[in-house]
């Protein structure tokens, strides 16, 4: 699977609420609710990660399956990135 990289777009306000993070997007209105997961990645995401940074992030905190870790990851950014929420760029290959 190929790598992404992923960083936060502005025009979020957020905030936690009964330990689930709520959000509203300043410019079009419209409000989010992240689950434990989902809030992670999104705190994870303070500074551009690669998909396989975040994997590893996750695997050490939930007991998660790395391809499909990959894969759910990429669904939520995909999702998030249709809303305007993340911009998602091919990761650069690593040198060999």
């Amino acid at each position: 699977m190929p790598d992404f990289v992923a960083h936060r777009l502005p025009g979020l306000a957020e905030a936690e609420v009964d330990g689930d993070l709520v959000a509203l997007h300043i410019d079009n209105g419209t409000y989010y609710s992240f689950n434990e997961t989902a809030a992670r990645i999104w705190a994870l995401l303070d500074r551009p990660k690669s998909i396989s940074e975040l994997c590893t992030t996750l695997a050490e905190e939930f007991d998660v399956d790395a391809l499909a870790c990959a894969s759910e990851i990429l669904l939520l950014l995909r999702d998030l990135e249709k809303d305007g929420l993340v911009n998602l760029v091919a990761a650069e290959p690593a040198p060999a």
